[in-house]
């Protein structure tokens, strides 16, 4: 159960796809109505953010692998280990197997009721922080999120 929820905060924090860079107007141009600015390098669109919780479990699981079982360190929880991830999206993320997620927003994600809230902050957040650790050094990952 534990890592189901773990697995949930780290797909979520990660969005949809890698967004592409913006590509500029053509001199003198204006915007349509129609027309999409893709959000700054860095960024996700709310948008992405609210398709991505409301997807589901089943989505996720389909691109990210995390060990079964928790990273303990003398005996206290420190996150979930990724085993392997899924697809082209994570290419321009900096995460990668071997990865221990140890919180998400600022939330542990031990107990399910702790990940639910991590989960559920996601949907006003103004940006998805990712906290994790490669080769035992702690490092953070962030992407604001851009009103649309």
């Amino acid at each position: 159960m534990r890592a189901a929820f773990g697995l949930i905060l780290l797909c979520a924090a990660c969005g949809s796809a890698a967004v592409p860079p913006a590509k500029p107007a053509p001199s003198g141009a204006a915007a349509t109505l129609g027309d999409e600015m893709p959000p700054p390098a860095g960024a996700l669109r709310r948008s992405e953010v609210r398709e991505a919780l409301s997807a589901g479990l089943g989505s996720f699981l389909q691109s990210v692998s995390l060990d079964d079982r928790p990273v303990m360190r003398d005996g206290r929880f420190v996150g979930f280990r990724i085993a392997e991830l899924h697809g082209a999206r994570w290419q321009s993320i900096d995460l990668k197997p071997g990865d221990v997620v140890t919180a998400v927003n600022g939330f542990p994600i031990e107990h399910p009721e702790q990940a639910q809230q991590a989960f559920l902050s996601l949907a006003v957040a103004s940006e998805i922080r990712v906290d994790y650790e490669r080769d035992g050094k702690p490092r953070s990952l962030r992407l604001s999120i851009v009103d649309d």
